[in-house]
């Protein structure tokens, strides 16, 4: 009983002191390993996460009080969301120099910077909800029907991003955690479509418009990140454009031309806009710089510290 007491609490120091890291930041903390090594200012970023289409939250009922094309009655476009899938890669960097308006302001303005290339996979669709009348205004039946579509983009992003970082009160000093804001500009380019013929009476359908494949949208993020050691960040969060630039058609196979939409982000399918919502998981990791032969490594100084660190 004594043997499995004392190895319990063993292995009890041991996650303690595995989970902690590895460059000691006060007294408290110079127990264990220091990691000296010497790192980059810039390295790897990769991500992985889910896609959704939002949509809006009150649809308009349309009112077809004479018969149009063989339908009398009133009508509704119910646009809805399904999960996708998007991932990338690419690399993030450290300022190496501050402007002068982050040195005048005492702040970091841009505390990294990073850049990737991925495939982004959304999914959704439309309900049409029809109620039938007769001459005299009586619902004489309904109907509904779906129709679902997907597309797969390719895409390159930049992104500016600016950390908060949470501090301890107690002992005044900065915690592993931090808010990540991030602004940025991506490019996306359609190479996948799948979608079904939006066919039904004329006067419910007469409104369709589809994005064209090459959007420009100016995009925001907001990440809840962790340092799991030195120069190495674990960061779940979402991204979402907030303006755009793109062009309709009038009908997906691009015979007939729509129009140019400045402003709106969200992408348009069948009757209705449906607006990209990305969330996600991402790691990123310092590149380690390689020792020069005959210079033994040595201790970081505490301004590259706090620049390799929480920033």
């Amino acid at each position: 009983m004594r043997f499995i007491v004392i190895l319990f609490s063993l292995f009890v120091a041991g996650s303690t002191f595995a989970q902690r890291d590895l460059t000691p930041g006060s007294k408290r903390d110079a127990f264990g390993t220091r990691d000296l090594r010497q790192l980059n200012s810039y390295g790897l970023q990769f991500q992985i996460g889910g896609t959704y289409l939002m949509t809006k939250l009150k649809n308009d009922q349309v009112d077809v009080d004479v018969s149009s094309g063989g339908f009398r009655g009133n009508y509704t476009h119910d646009p809805f969301g399904r999960l996708g899938l998007y991932g990338e890669i690419g690399m993030f960097h450290f300022p190496k120099n501050r402007s002068k308006l982050s040195l005048a302001l005492k702040t970091v303005l841009v505390s990294y910077f990073d850049w990737g290339v991925g495939f982004k996979y959304f999914r959704g669709g439309e309900n049409i909800e029809a109620n039938f009348t007769d001459a005299l205004g009586t619902v004489i039946g309904n109907e509904d029907r779906a129709f679902n579509f997907s597309n797969g983009n390719v895409y390159g992003r930049f992104s500016l991003h600016k950390n908060i970082n949470f501090k301890n009160k107690r002992r005044g000093e900065k915690t592993r955690f931090f808010l990540d804001n991030s602004l940025g500009l991506n490019v996306d380019y359609r190479v996948m479509t799948s979608s079904e013929d939006y066919k039904w009476y004329g006067v419910m359908t007469a409104g369709e418009q589809y994005t064209k494949p090459l959007q420009v949208q100016l995009h925001y993020g907001l990440g809840f990140g962790l340092r799991l050691k030195r120069g190495s960040w674990l960061i779940p969060g979402v991204r979402t454009p907030i303006v755009g630039y793109q062009q309709t058609l009038n009908t997906p196979d691009g015979t007939e031309k729509g129009e140019n939409k400045f402003g709106r982000p969200s992408l348009h399918w069948y009757s209705s806009r449906h607006w990209p919502l990305l969330f996600h998981v991402k790691y990123i990791f310092a590149f380690e710089k390689k020792a020069k032969r005959g210079c033994p490594p040595v201790e970081i100084n505490s301004q590259d510290q706090e620049t390799q660190q929480n920033r």
